[in-house]
């Protein structure tokens, strides 16, 4: 009985936490509706992205960010996955450069990431 003790008391506590409306704990992919491009990530990256990571921007305008490195859209931010996730998520993190989202935005990023962007990456990967 001692053993299952802490087990109970983490499942009660869990319980009674408010979730803010999400249906998703962070790290899972079943957000009901799940982030999407359209409910999510296309605002984010034309708010924290595109103002130096877009195609319309010639090199003068891009504040250092590499021509051809563009998130203004899906297939931009499907390209580059890899990349968005090891300089925006996570400890490291160092984009945007000089602050940009808040932690809850960031971890939100990441469950996109993983949840949509990544599958379609990975799939573009595989040999037909």
């Amino acid at each position: 009985m001692g053993a299952r003790l802490p087990g109970v008391l983490l499942l009660m506590a869990a319980a009674c936490g408010d979730t803010g409306g999400d249906t998703a704990a962070p790290g899972d992919c079943d957000r009901d509706p799940p982030l999407s491009y359209d409910n999510f990530g296309q605002q984010f990256m034309d708010t924290h992205c595109a103002g130096c990571h877009s195609s319309l921007l010639p090199e003068p305008l891009r504040n250092g960010a590499p021509l051809g490195v563009d998130l203004d859209t899906y297939a931009g931010v499907v390209q580059w996955v890899d990349r968005i996730e090891a300089r925006s998520v996570g400890d490291d993190a160092d984009m945007p450069p000089g602050g940009g989202p808040s932690d809850e935005e960031r971890a939100r990023l990441a469950e996109w990431l993983r949840c949509a962007v990544r599958p379609d990456h990975d799939a573009l990967q595989e040999p037909p």
